[in-house]
């Protein structure tokens, strides 16, 4: 099997991450008419870059991926040149393990973990350093944002401070730091909200 997943569409061609028996799993396209091909061996010979949570954003298709050196980091790709690592924000051979890349009023956000803060919402302007948005379960304690979604120009997500359990929170863009929206399951349990997903102008989730 070459197990293909996390079909995007970027440049009028089909990306997804594939492992084609040889080189491990690896950045491939589509363009419709001629047959996949593997888009670089960003880790090279057979072992796995693990190339996924494709994302379009600033017309590059950024992704997370290991060079076998630094860790499960944030990358992109332009359409031309080599794919490229834009941040080791878990210095050296760790992992930020970013995930769930998710377009915002024009930055890109995702949960990462910089070694130190554990995992908590970063986000990337396509210019400057990606830099944390805020420590909500403040110190080495992890906040694990997840299910990032956009609704009514707000950033929603599940996430712990530490003290309220896993619960409802939103991010304003810069005006106020991330607050949690309701103790749904009150005290420290957790209500796990999670498949956030916009319908009819509300946002459902479970």
């Amino acid at each position: 099997n070459s197990y293909p997943n996390d079909l995007t569409v970027f440049n009028n061609e089909l990306y997804f991450e594939a492992d084609d028996g040889t080189n491990g799993d690896e950045l491939w396209k589509y363009d419709g008419v001629n047959a996949p091909s593997m888009v670089a061996d960003i880790r090279a010979g057979s072992s796995s870059s693990f190339a996924n949570d494709l994302t379009v954003f600033n017309n590059e298709l950024y992704f997370r991926a290991t060079d076998g050196t630094n860790g499960i980091e944030l990358w992109k790709y332009d359409g031309t040149n080599a794919p490229s690592m834009v941040a080791d924000i878990n210095p050296g051979s760790g992992s930020s393990l970013l995930e769930y890349l998710t377009v915002f009023n024009n930055e890109l956000y995702f949960k990462a973990n910089d070694g130190t803060n554990g995992y908590e919402l970063w986000k990337y302007d396509g210019t400057n350093a990606p830099s944390m948005v805020a420590d909500m379960n403040s110190g080495s304690g992890s906040s694990n944002p997840s299910d990032l979604t956009v609704f009514n120009n707000e950033l929603y997500f599940q996430a712990s401070d530490g003290t309220n359990g896993y619960e409802l929170w939103k991010y304003d863009d810069g005006v106020n730091a991330p607050s949690m929206v309701a103790d749904i399951n009150s005290g420290s349990s957790n209500s796990y909200p999670n498949d956030l997903t916009v319908f009819n102008n509300e946002l459902y989730f479970e």
